[in-house]
């Protein structure tokens, strides 16, 4: 008897074995390998074209956040154009409201002065007219006799005149 057996023996059972191989490797590569690879080119597929989208969209998102710098400078800008604006109108303001305001007092002072002048002028002729009597009431008193309405307004005239020409001290 022999004690060892040969490792390969050429018999029908290896031909069935290699004939089921090679039918299962035919069947696996209709059926199988090609849908295997048909799904990983499309999932390859997939995935570069969410990679490009992707890129789409961050290089959107990029323009969108540079739109938005952009307007927000333009933006800090105007905020600052209407700031100086307001500035510049207030400004304008203010002057028309001093210049109305010097021109209110000017008229006040000028009215205040014509007022004052006025005054003086009716003081000085009722102190006149009291200087006048004071002056005849002390002629008469002098002379010790009553004047005539006429003279006594005559008098009046000539002390005014000369009141008039030689300024009081």
């Amino acid at each position: 008897m022999e004690m060892y057996q040969p490792l390969l023996t050429i018999n029908w059972n290896l031909l069935f074995t290699a004939v089921t191989i090679i039918v299962l490797f035919i069947i696996l590569k209709v059926f199988f390998f090609e849908k295997v690879h048909k799904f990983m080119m499309d999932r390859e597929n997939e995935i570069r074209s969410s990679i490009e989208n992707a890129d789409n969209v961050n290089k959107l998102a990029d323009e969108k956040l540079q739109n938005y710098e952009a307007k927000i400078a333009n933006v800090e800008m105007e905020s600052r154009q209407m700031l100086k604006a307001a500035r510049d109108e207030a400004k304008v303001q203010a002057k028309e409201i001093v210049d109305s305001a010097n021109e209110k007092a000017r008229n006040l002072i000028d009215h205040s002065q014509k007022e004052i002048r006025r005054e003086q002028y009716n003081a000085r002729k009722e102190l006149k007219e009291e200087v006048g009597n004071l002056a005849m009431m002390a002629a008469e008193q002098i002379l010790e006799k009553e004047l005539s309405p006429e003279t006594h307004e005559e008098i009046i005239n000539k002390i005014i005149e000369e009141a008039d020409e030689k300024p009081w001290s």
